[in-house]
């Protein structure tokens, strides 16, 4: 007699740095199937042909930032769980991407395991309708 079990949820990594790439797979692998891709062009082929649940997204790459990424995503992808890394406070920015519901929770570098699990545990909260609530360094 085999058990099923039910296939893990599916992520996809954006960022153009390996060793965050890495970082997010080694944290996030025992509860989702991480997909890794080193731009935006990547991912949103990457949307396009798979069925993701969450997406976690460096904002500093090259040629598209995530924040742009993620407000040209928003529309066709409205039940992904989009969340943002970024080594900078682009507080305004940041902002107005949360008030549009195109980030549903951000991390600030260095990303730390524990605020990564959070920040997608928040995310999941928020995509359903519970209040935003900025991270606390």
């Amino acid at each position: 007699m085999s058990v099923s079990v039910a296939p893990k949820p599916k992520l996809l990594v954006v960022d153009d740095e390996p060793d965050m790439l890495d970082f997010v797979e080694r944290v996030m692998r025992r509860r989702y199937d991480v997909t890794r891709v080193a731009s935006a062009d990547e991912a949103m082929a990457a949307l396009d042909a798979g069925d993701f649940e969450v997406l976690i997204t460096d904002q500093k790459m090259p040629r598209m930032s995530g924040l742009e990424m993620l407000d040209r995503i928003a529309d066709q992808h409205p039940r992904l769980v989009r969340i943002l890394l970024s080594g900078f406070t682009d507080m305004p920015d940041i902002q107005r991407a949360v008030e549009r519901a195109t980030v549903h929770a951000y991390v600030l570098k260095p990303v730390d395991s524990q605020k990564l699990l959070a920040a997608v545990e928040h995310a999941h909260r928020v995509r359903d309708g519970a209040p935003f609530v900025p991270p606390v360094d």
